[in-house]
């Protein structure tokens, strides 16, 4: 499989195909991406699966949900 370098969504630079490769999802380059502190914001739920009023602690997982920041280029506020 052929990754393809993009064009990064915030400064034009190419995206290298190894964090393509790593993160499939991504606009910006590893340098934008630090400066704006990531480009998604991450939210953790967990998951109960005991019924309501039980005191019996049934232990169930966590669910995540990715939400991509707003990304404006490089030269704006």
């Amino acid at each position: 499989m052929t990754i393809v370098p993009q064009p990064c969504a915030r400064c034009g630079e190419l995206i290298p195909a190894e964090r393509i490769e790593a993160v499939p999802e991504t606009m910006v380059c590893v340098q934008c991406s630090q400066e704006i502190g990531g480009e998604f914001k991450v939210f953790v739920t967990p998951e109960r699966t005991s019924k309501d009023g039980s005191l019996k602690k049934n232990y169930g997982g966590y669910s995540t949900r990715k939400v991509r920041k707003p990304l404006k280029p490089k030269g704006q506020a």
